[in-house]
């Protein structure tokens, strides 16, 4: 199966319209990307961001642009300095008086000016976010896809499921995806049969629509390649209910 490039996976996991949205849905291991992807994208918008100040240089570049007077010392870094500086700079009685237009004009692109700045600020922090995003999902480990399998329903309260096997880090998980868990007296049991039903190795709880369960090591999906989910009561009996919510067979 063809999972979908990082960048999708991060686009969708940030909210963006990409795409391959509808393999992403389908898909068990991708679904797990994003949900991994969006956890890490939550930390990030939850941080503080050190506000980062525009490169050396910048303010010349803008009177530059703009053709006006570049200014002689540094910026002001928030608008009480600004106010301070105005106030101490003694007043000119010599100088020529200079039209209302003229005036205006200068105003006008002084303000153009400090808007770009503006922008140049809020795209420098934009960045730092940006690669603090991107340096937290890329440290997520990649998947390797192993088997698939189509899990139909056994009960008219459910539809249909998915089910991946997938290795991460020399580390093989069962990844089941539903579109929904039904409320059900007891809780759902992952299991792996034999083709034949007779023999079965429980793998844990699922207790989330998509559930990552680790397949113990040795475990040859050849010989159990039945992925089962089943309603077990909270009775102690660690053996399977036989009431199955979902079945089907792993492929490669």
């Amino acid at each position: 199966m063809q999972h979908l490039p990082e960048e999708s996976l991060v686009a969708l996991a940030l909210g963006e319209a990409v795409e391959g949205g509808e393999h992403a849905a389908e898909c068990a291991t991708c679904s797990a990307e994003i949900a991994a992807f969006r956890t890490a994208a939550q930390r990030v918008r939850a941080a503080d961001v050190v506000p980062v100040a525009p490169p050396a240089g910048v303010w010349d570049r803008i009177a530059a642009e703009l053709d006006v007077p570049s200014a002689t010392g540094a910026a002001p870094t928030s608008a009480s300095d600004a106010s301070a500086a105005s106030l101490e700079a003694p007043a000119s009685t010599g100088a020529p008086v200079t039209s209302i237009d003229v005036a205006r004009r200068r105003r006008r692109r002084f303000g153009v000016g400090a808007l770009v700045a503006a922008s140049l600020a809020s795209a420098a922090v934009a960045a730092s976010i940006a690669v603090l995003v991107v340096t937290q999902l890329g440290s997520d480990p990649r998947s390797t896809n192993v088997a698939q399998a189509t899990l139909d329903p056994l009960a008219t309260t459910v539809g249909a499921a998915r089910a991946e096997v997938v290795e991460r880090d020399g580390q093989r998980l069962l990844v089941v995806d539903v579109d929904e868990l039904p409320e059900v007296e007891g809780y759902l049991d992952v299991w792996l049969l034999d083709p034949d039903a007779q023999q079965m190795v429980s793998l844990g709880v699922m207790d989330a629509s998509t559930t990552q369960l680790a397949l113990p090591g040795g475990l040859d999906l050849d010989a159990f390649p039945i992925v089962d989910v089943s309603v077990e009561p909270f009775d102690g009996d660690p053996t399977h209910s036989g009431d199955s919510l979902w079945r089907g067979a792993l492929e490669s």
